[in-house]
């Protein structure tokens, strides 16, 4: 079923759990996030960047994820991932997505909390979760360089602040991590995420959770994040089961994607577990 953001956020940071937040690439990866979450009874966010809605076509890439969300036995909120157009948070609001982020976070402080409060107005008028980001998170997501990790990352009173007076309903704060494949051990800045939970009410979400070790994804959810990030290690397991199965000699293309939809279940099972969500729909 179709839900809005804000409540499985809420529910999961009063649980002392974290909702896992899958981004789709193509069919079959959509696929498999819908039937794993269905089995695993996870309620779970479903989401994509503008960057895959120009790949994929907007208008079908919304209406299949739309459907699919609908259609879940399980509470599933589609969400617009890294925005940093507002043009982009009108069109996702005006397509269903019941939770938008605009990602404001190369502003300076005041233009981010200015830019943050018109996207909470805007989704607050449909009822849908807004989220924003303070600090840089590094990387490379959907073919975008966003630079390193672990500069700018996120002040503390600065996230207080932020929250405040935008009124957004979740917060991506740098702590660290980075998006798409890790080139060197991670750090997630634990002492900096313990200061933002105690000055903000709001879930806390970690970005860049592809390729973060297991034991710090854990701590990160006991100290506060209420929503983990994962695309990239979604995109890997579909291409290597693509791969291995057209190296085979396979010629018909669905049966190809059956392996890689069988693939990418495998992962998202595992982030679902990780977080604690399983058995929460």
């Amino acid at each position: 079923m179709l839900t809005p953001a804000t409540e499985l956020l809420d529910r999961a940071q009063r649980g002392n759990y974290a909702i896992a937040a899958f981004n789709f690439h193509n069919l079959e990866i959509l696929q498999a996030i819908i039937e794993t979450a269905e089995a695993e009874k996870a309620p779970i966010i479903l989401q994509i960047t503008p960057a895959y809605l120009e790949k994929i076509g907007a208008t079908a890439a919304a209406a299949m994820a739309r459907e699919a969300a609908v259609a879940a036995r399980v509470p599933v909120a589609l969400h617009l991932d890294h925005s940093d157009s507002f043009k982009w948070i009108v069109w996702a609001l005006a397509h269903g997505f019941t939770s938008v982020m605009i990602d404001a976070s190369k502003l300076p402080l005041a233009e981010n909390i200015a830019l943050s409060r018109q996207v909470a107005e805007a989704a607050h008028a449909t009822g849908a979760t807004a989220e924003a980001e303070l600090g840089h998170i590094g990387g490379v997501e959907d073919s975008v360089d966003r630079g390193s990790a672990g500069t700018g990352l996120a002040d503390p009173d600065e996230a207080a602040r932020l929250v405040q007076e935008s009124g957004i309903d979740a917060l991506a704060p740098a702590l660290g991590t980075a998006h798409g494949l890790y080139t060197s051990e991670p750090k997630i800045d634990f002492e900096r995420l313990d200061k933002i939970r105690e000055l903000t009410p709001v879930p806390l979400v970690l970005h860049g959770g592809s390729g973060i070790p297991d034991t710090m994804i854990r701590e990160a959810i006991s100290r506060g994040i209420a929503k983990v990030n994962i695309g990239t290690e979604l995109k890997v397991a579909w291409a290597e089961a693509m791969q291995a199965a057209l190296t085979t000699g396979e010629k018909e293309p669905w049966k190809a994607a059956i392996k890689a939809r069988e693939a990418v279940r495998e992962v998202v099972k595992h982030k679902i577990h990780l977080c604690g969500c399983a058995g929460k729909a």
